[in-house]
């Protein structure tokens, strides 16, 4: 019996419709940490547009790796550079959308007017089961409940 997989999504197929920070009305897309450049540790390197996302960590102190680096940080995207867009870290919103989370997925609390901050939201994103891998596995032991316990 053959296995069909399905083709990987990479960063650009899961950022596309995505404004940049500063154009967007979603608040999970303006959002992002600023910490700063420090050279070759954890989080300072380049999203690969036409590879796989990163792993979102849960304690990534900040450091969530860039959505674009500067040319002289070593930067990538040179069409982007090219326009003018700054170096800045994944939003909120890049990496939900690289866990799978719905768009219209809200990292807010409360009444709803207190937004968590990007280290909290990047943190429920990293502590997440990505939700379409827990659909998969939900759908699967459904399939199976039967066989595996009974009725």
């Amino acid at each position: 019996m053959e296995k069909v997989f399905k083709k990987i999504v990479t960063c650009k197929q899961a950022f596309v419709h995505l404004k940049e920070p500063k154009e967007s009305y979603d608040k999970s897309q303006q959002i992002f940490s600023k910490a700063k450049y420090y050279g070759k540790m954890q989080g300072s390197s380049e999203v690969d547009l036409d590879g796989i996302g990163p792993t979102i960590r849960s304690e990534h102190h900040g450091n969530i790796e860039y959505r674009r680096l500067s040319v002289e940080h070593g930067g990538k995207h040179d069409e982007e550079l090219k326009k003018g867009l700054a170096e800045r870290r994944l939003s909120v919103r890049e990496c939900a959308r690289i866990q799978t989370f719905p768009d219209d997925y809200e990292f807010i609390f409360n009444d709803g007017t207190n937004k968590v901050s990007s280290s909290e939201a990047y943190k429920i994103i990293g502590n997440a089961v990505p939700p379409l891998l827990g659909y998969a596995i939900g759908y699967r032991l459904q399939s199976i409940w039967n066989d595996l316990f009974g009725e």
